[in-house]
């Protein structure tokens, strides 16, 4: 495995499916781009099928959901769906899965997850011989569901997380590896063409979201974050006025980063044994998708 791989995420709504097709024609003229992560929401364009478009027009890159709520779908039909799109594509399909809401018992449902990834891979040892069974990779921002992950899955998704916190997971499940797997983790960088303000409240913003969040706030108090978001909530000031992104937050997000910016944050996550660094740009809703392309031009030409 080379130290330069790396994968970008497409969010669809940050980008139009026009810009998803243009952007994944350039990414897989870069052969470090290793694939592209689609993040799956509750409405709007489906993971799988923007995925299966991009693999029909590449014939290198590799690309998946990133992630479905693998116990939402209907076993056998999700397992069809794969099975079809893995014959058409040369086994390029990735398939990033989560659990949803883990509800009132949590150990439960991962488990359920991970015997639902078991079902579909022996469904594969029945069909004709050359169509084989996706790469998986499990959402898991805790080491507990990233322990009962080894062995079931191919690689591990880190989302929206420091460098240390990236390096505590990964040091906690390595002793338990038998065989090697990828630690990927979203990168998520902010970018604008209006002003370095702009992308920096787009920045802010989407840390108040995830803070929101139960499992995300627990996170940020381990890595010290939690304290700098909450200087912004309920205060209305930073949405108009003057700005400054608190340090803290920078370790694990940037805003208008410049190359060498961005080659210094994508090597600190290689140094805490992220072995996928996957670079997931934000724009504005009214970007110009010649800025977006652009940027990620930009982006491949400063990656480590």
């Amino acid at each position: 495995m080379s130290s330069e791989k790396f994968a970008f995420a497409l969010r669809p709504g940050v980008f139009s499916p026009s810009e998803i097709k243009e952007a994944s024609t350039i990414l897989e003229e870069n052969k470090r781009v290793a694939g592209v992560f689609i993040p799956d929401g509750r409405s709007g364009y489906e993971a799988i099928e923007i995925s299966s478009s991009i693999l029909a027009s590449t014939r290198r890159l590799y690309a998946g959901s990133g992630v479905i709520r693998l116990l939402e779908h209907d076993p056998g039909l999700l397992t069809r769906r794969v099975q079809t799109i893995q014959a058409f594509s040369s086994n390029r399909l990735i398939l990033g899965v989560g659990t949803g809401s883990p509800g009132s018992q949590p150990g439960k449902t991962v488990m359920a997850m991970l015997d639902r990834i078991d079902e579909m891979n022996k469904a594969f040892q029945a069909f004709p011989v050359g169509v084989e069974a996706p790469e998986v990779y499990v959402a898991t921002l805790k080491t507990g569901i990233a322990k009962r992950a080894v062995g079931k899955a191919d690689g591990l998704l880190l989302n929206f997380c420091s460098p240390s916190h990236a390096k505590g997971l990964i040091a906690t499940v390595k002793p338990q590896m038998a065989a090697q797997i990828e630690f990927a983790c979203y990168l998520k960088v902010f970018y604008s063409s209006n002003n370095d303000e702009t992308a920096q409240r787009l920045l802010l913003q989407e840390f108040l979201n995830y803070d929101s969040t139960s499992q995300y706030h627990e996170m940020f108090l381990q890595d010290g974050t939690a304290e700098a978001i909450s200087r912004f909530r309920n205060v209305e000031t930073w949405k108009t006025g003057k700005i400054s992104v608190p340090r803290e937050l920078l370790r694990a997000s940037l805003a208008n980063a410049t190359d060498d910016e961005l080659h210094s944050y994508v090597e600190t996550f290689r140094k805490a044994g992220v072995t996928l660094p996957v670079v997931y740009p934000y724009f504005p809703q009214d970007e110009k998708s010649t800025f977006k392309i652009q940027t990620i031009r930009r982006i491949l030409a400063s990656l480590p």
